[in-house]
């Protein structure tokens, strides 16, 4: 009988293409793009996520389900579903402060949807996770997706998504004979990330810059880290100071949570 941990390990390397889809961003040689004030930027992506939000409604009446075993779907609400409950009136805030390069802190807003919580523990923002996932942008596009789960290590996507994860909880599983594995319990939901906390005027891929982006996920296992190997959770050593980012605090070059020394 295979471990979890050995019968994912197949995975590893969709696993490290697909990541590298959230975490790259770089733009053709001969792109330019007119950098934007900060402030204004976030004003405008809030309007966007807010106007799609109000527009659409996902299948709500499949989750009351306990047997229910799909995905979230998105729809606009139009004449014939216009009794349809907005996402706007099911999702959380979580306001966020991204420092600019010039010191100041502008707050950004994430919304989140819960479909199912889930039923284990919640990763912290810089945990492995293995998860099931559909990106799209405020149009419906869909830039990427991944119906079979992948490992994506938080510290290395970009940060709305990994702030948003500690809002979702893990599931639990079976191994059946064939040494196939039946998730059940796991969280399921959506979250809706502004430039801000995405790529901001970086363009990646068919992403092109100051978008909105928004993730379905769900949420099957979870790895707490200590990536130095020091006995420290990551958690512990990566963002202490409320900036968004790894903490470096004896100013060597080193994030903490990579540095078994500090």
């Amino acid at each position: 009988m295979h471990t979890l941990k050995e019968l994912i390990l197949k995975n590893i390397f969709i696993s490290l293409f697909t990541l590298a889809i959230l975490t790259s961003a770089c733009k053709k040689e001969d792109e330019v793009v007119q950098q934007r004030d900060v402030q204004e930027q976030a004003i405008e992506d809030n309007q966007t996520l807010e106007a799609y939000l109000e527009t659409h409604f996902y299948n709500y009446k499949d989750f009351e389900n306990p047997d229910f075993k799909g995905a979230i779907v998105f729809d606009s609400i139009s004449t014939e579903n216009i009794s349809k409950t907005p996402l706007i009136d099911q999702v959380k805030k979580k306001i966020i402060s991204v420092q600019t390069s010039g010191g100041d802190f502008i707050n950004h807003t994430l919304y989140y949807l819960v479909a199912r919580e889930g039923i284990g523990q919640s990763p912290s923002a810089v945990d492995s996770t293995y998860l099931s996932y559909e990106g799209l942008l405020t149009d419906d596009l869909v830039f990427d997706s991944s119906k079979t789960p992948v490992w994506f290590d938080l510290t290395q996507v970009v940060r709305g998504f990994r702030e948003a994860m500690p809002n979702f909880k893990a599931g639990a599983y079976n191994v059946n004979d064939d040494n196939t594995i039946e998730f059940y319990g796991f969280g399921q939901g959506a979250f809706f990330i502004p430039s801000g906390l995405g790529y901001f005027s970086r363009s990646a891929g068919s992403i092109p810059a100051y978008s909105p982006l928004i993730f379905k996920v769900n949420l099957y296992v979870i790895n707490p880290t200590d990536h130095d190997g020091d006995g420290i959770p990551s958690a512990e050593e990566y963002d202490n100071d409320g900036d968004g980012g790894p903490d470096d605090t004896d100013g060597d070059g080193t994030p903490d949570y990579l540095d078994a020394d500090n």
